[in-house]
């Protein structure tokens, strides 16, 4: 039995890795806004540190399925892209660089190549929401979604699952519309901690020197004059990467069972290339470098690797879990990662079903257009590389007059404003991608 069919087996998987420090004693963990880095005890008493969250462990494990500009690596090849375009062609965003992946309003408020109204109305007919009566009999031109169907929760997770399949792993929430149910929760998690030493607080300064200006007060865009600062740092007696897969929720989803087993291939995947140390990409700063290279003294490396679920527990390799990927769905009745097997197309790919959802004049695949760069070279890679998977081109462009428009105060407002607010918050609660 295959480690796929292994895990599949289980209900909840708990994935523990040991990591230790590449060089040197002591690390620099997360530091969190008015409270530093996280620090607690566990039930013996053990001092604990929060060395990267739950947010930012999902921000690594999508980074890691990237390459520039912000399409799939060559591995996962053949899963769909959303370009996010400006009326000129260059390319703003993909559905991999965007926080809320495809609940991003810059990808729904965007249309379709050659098409005239955005992927928000495309969702709409797809899954069936629609306004109370008496906003139907208003002829309301907008679609506040209001409403959705009992029995349209399936229509959802199949329509995200060929566009943004990550997306189901990793939770999503559309806050474009009312009705607040239209999410999915994240199906993996994953956090870094360190057991701290007895005697585990280095601390330490810095100074910058300025010959030319040194007594220049701080300016705005500018770092000129001198400086001291400090700076805080942790000795960990052991480090502890926990990842965890939700299977019985995966199994939940309206999906056939393939493409179940797909998504959790694709969670081990990630989680594999992660402690491999393969390369990563941030899309904040378009540079590309090692998984476990988290910050200047926190550069890690993986030493051991176990899992447990509820019936069953074993040992795993960072390799054996990067293999786990279903390369058996290149069959006629599942989606494939790559683009064909042997020259011969799958009858169920990624480019299948967007084609189905879509249209085929809506998709390039492996190949750019005629007469247009690909998004690689758009966004100036040089070796004329170019994403050879279902990309679903898309044109956002701003609303005229949209950085003029006054702020609306916060104060009172009616039930539909609050409700959106309340909206807009849970998203920021369940989206992975939030940055610290």
């Amino acid at each position: 039995m295959t480690l796929l069919e292994q895990l599949y087996a289980q209900d909840h998987i708990v994935i523990t890795a040991s990591l230790k420090l590449t060089n040197g004693n002591f690390l620099q963990p997360t530091g969190f806004p008015d409270i530093g880095a996280c620090i607690y005890r566990d039930k013996e008493g053990q001092r604990w540190c929060l060395v990267e969250s739950e947010q930012s462990m999902a921000n690594r494990l999508e980074a890691v399925c990237m390459k520039a500009p912000g399409v799939w690596v060559d591995d996962l090849r053949g899963l769909p892209v959303i370009a996010v375009e400006d009326k000129g062609g260059k390319l703003l965003a993909t559905n991999l660089t965007e926080p809320h992946r495809i609940a991003s309003s810059y990808i729904l408020e965007s249309k379709l190549a050659g098409g005239t109204e955005n992927l928000r109305k495309l969702f709409e007919e797809k899954i069936g929401l629609e306004n109370r009566l008496e906003n139907r009999l208003e002829n309301r031109l907008e679609n506040d979604g209001e409403i959705w169907p009992l029995d349209k929760r399936a229509n959802l997770e199949k329509l995200v699952f060929a566009l943004d399949p990550a997306a189901l792993l990793h939770g999503f929430q559309f806050v474009q519309w009312k009705f607040v149910g239209l999410r999915q929760t994240r199906l993996i998690h994953a956090r870094l901690e360190a057991k701290l030493a007895d005697d585990p607080e280095v601390h330490y300064g810095m100074v910058k020197w300025d010959a030319i200006e040194p007594e220049s007060t701080r300016e705005g865009r500018a770092n000129k004059g001198q400086s001291i600062a400090a700076k805080s740092r942790i000795v960990p007696k052991n480090i502890v990467a926990t990842f965890e897969i939700d299977v019985l929720g995966l199994k939940s989803l309206s999906l056939d069972e393939d493409r179940k087993k797909f998504l959790l291939g694709l969670a081990l995947w990630k989680i594999g290339a992660l402690l491999a140390n393969k390369a990563s990409f941030d899309p904040r700063s378009r540079a590309t470098g090692p998984s476990l290279r988290l910050r200047a003294d926190c550069y890690l490396t993986c030493e051991s690797i176990s899992w447990s679920g509820n019936s069953s527990k074993g040992q795993t390799t960072p390799t054996e879990l990067m293999e786990a990927k279903p390369t058996s769905l290149g069959q006629a009745d599942g989606p494939s990662f790559t683009p064909d097997n042997g020259g011969q197309k799958s009858a169920v790919t990624f480019q299948v079903l967007i084609e189905e959802l879509l249209g085929k004049d809506k998709v390039t695949f492996e190949k750019p257009k005629e007469g247009k760069s690909s998004v690689g070279e758009s966004a100036g890679e040089q070796d004329g590389s170019h994403y050879d998977g279902p990309m679903v081109e898309v044109t956002y462009e701003p609303k005229q007059n949209q950085e003029n428009k006054p702020k609306q105060e916060k104060k009172g407002g009616s039930k539909a404003a609050q409700q959106t607010e309340a909206n807009v918050e849970q998203a920021d609660e369940a989206a992975d991608e939030a940055q610290e």
